[in-house]
């Protein structure tokens, strides 16, 4: 019968043993190429494959291990390494975990963004990132606890009205001393003897500025308060508030002047015609600087000032010192109510003097060059009563008006002598400057003059040196 397996009537030479119609035969394998093991051998079926070691490898349709990287070529898998897979023509390809390509129909990862050609999506890939810093490793600052805002809001208000208060003790405390400082100077500046200014006849275009203040000191040759005298010294005090500097300007006695309604005469002499109103009249004429106050002071007034200052120290000369004793032997003793020969001095040099011994030593003038060297005696002595006010201080100055304002003169009024007593402790540490009129180089002398040896002047000249050293800034 023929085979329905394999559709063959191969049958007719099997031999039908169980007189059946039918018989079952064995199918004939078909032809299936003989299996081989893993080293090219034919295998039966009963061979276990070889290992020679723990990497197998295929070559052809067979399986190689080298290491653990596997590769196929052809149709079969390559494993560069653990990280690539390729696959050539229809394979795939694996360069790294990263990348992933096709060629043709298949798909190509160039990197994590995804690309597609054709028909396919490209991705572009974003921009590089830069790689993080590496951190740096450092303290971490500890946190601060602050105290509770109503805590805060308290201790705030407790330090305001602390300063506050500090504030009100220190005001009340400068009140306080400022009302006894300002009593202390009225009391004081009350004493003095004040006079109304008489008649001036003024200079017009004569200089001044409202920076500078001048007070004009004149000492007289008086004995008394009754004795009039005659003007021995006439010192021009200046206060620069811009340079601060005190100026000190000595006119001499010997100039020969233009006196308003009495004509041409000694400087000194105005004085004695018309007073210290007169007096500071010629001086405004002739040398065209504008005066308005002054302060007379006599012979027992300058000694009680040196005296109120407990004395100075002055350079003399052997020759001075014995002018000083010839002087109080003559007169200051005896004005002073002293025994003639009281006080006298031994010899010349760095000498402390009382004040009756500096008044003789400021009336010298056959000792040197006469009244120019007489006029520089007395600039030193108010040169030396400075220095002592600057460092005695306030209680100085105090001492000194206390004991010397009230025998002086003036016609400054209360208001202008307070305002000026509030200045006082920044002006005691101005420096001062020296200047004679008339100045060396701008002055002669007349031995024959009607008014005796006077000194003729060069005004213009000495205008400008006042101009400059007075009013200069």
């Amino acid at each position: 019968m023929p085979d329905r397996r394999y559709n063959t009537n191969d049958h007719e030479h099997i031999k039908n043993t169980d007189d059946q119609d039918t018989m079952a035969f064995a199918a004939p394998k078909p032809d299936v190429p003989p299996q081989q093991n893993y080293r090219g051998q034919p295998y039966n079926g009963q061979q276990r494959p070889n290992y020679t070691n723990p990497q197998q490898q295929y070559y052809g349709g067979q399986q190689q291990y080298a290491n653990p990287q596997q590769q196929y070529y052809g149709g079969q898998q390559q494993y560069a390494n653990p990280q690539q897979q390729q696959y050539y023509g229809g394979q795939q390809q694996y360069a790294n975990p990263q990348q992933q390509q096709y060629y043709g129909g298949q798909q190509q990862y160039a990197n994590p963004q995804q690309q597609y050609y054709g028909n396919r999506q490209q991705q572009a890939a974003p921009p590089p990132r830069r790689p993080a810093a590496p951190p740096q490793y450092r303290e971490r600052p500890q946190k601060r606890h602050s105290a509770p805002k109503s805590y805060k809001k308290k201790k705030n208000g407790f330090v305001k009205k602390l300063i506050i208060r500090i504030l009100l003790s220190l005001l009340g405390l400068f009140l306080l001393l400022f009302g006894i400082y300002s009593c202390t100077s009225l009391s004081i500046i009350k004493k003095m003897e004040h006079v109304e200014t008489g008649d001036r006849t003024r200079t017009p275009g004569a200089i001044s500025e409202n920076y500078v203040t001048s007070v004009l000191v004149i000492g007289t040759d008086g004995r008394t308060e009754d004795d009039k005298g005659r003007s021995d010294s006439m010192i021009l005090v200046s206060i620069n508030k811009k340079t601060k500097k005190i100026t000190m300007t000595s006119f001499m006695r010997d100039c020969y002047v233009d006196i308003p309604g009495y004509g041409e005469d000694k400087l000194n002499a105005a004085y004695a015609y018309g007073g210290t109103e007169l007096l500071m009249d010629t001086i405004e004429k002739n040398f065209r600087v504008k005066i308005d106050d002054y302060i007379l002071i006599n012979f027992n007034t300058f000694a009680e000032v040196i005296d109120a200052a407990n004395g100075i120290d002055i350079e003399l000369s052997d020759e001075e010192a014995q002018e000083v004793n010839n002087i109080l032997i003559s007169e200051v003793n005896e004005l002073m109510g002293d025994d003639r020969e009281s006080d006298l001095l031994e010899h010349g040099g760095k000498l402390h003097l009382s004040g009756k011994q500096a008044l003789s030593y400021s009336r010298i003038r056959k000792v040197g060059n006469s009244d120019f060297e007489r006029t520089s005696r007395q600039r030193r002595v108010m040169s030396e009563l400075i220095s002592k006010a600057r460092s005695g201080g306030i209680s100085f100055v105090r001492k000194v008006a206390k004991n010397a304002l009230p025998s002086m003169v003036t016609n400054m009024s209360t208001k202008e002598l307070y305002l000026l007593s509030l200045r006082l402790p920044f002006i005691i540490k101005y420096d001062t400057e020296q200047i004679q009129i008339p100045a060396e180089g701008t002055y002669g002398d007349d031995p024959y003059n009607p008014a005796g040896w006077v000194l003729t002047v060069d005004f213009d000249a000495n205008y400008n040196i006042i101009k400059d050293k007075v009013f200069g800034t």
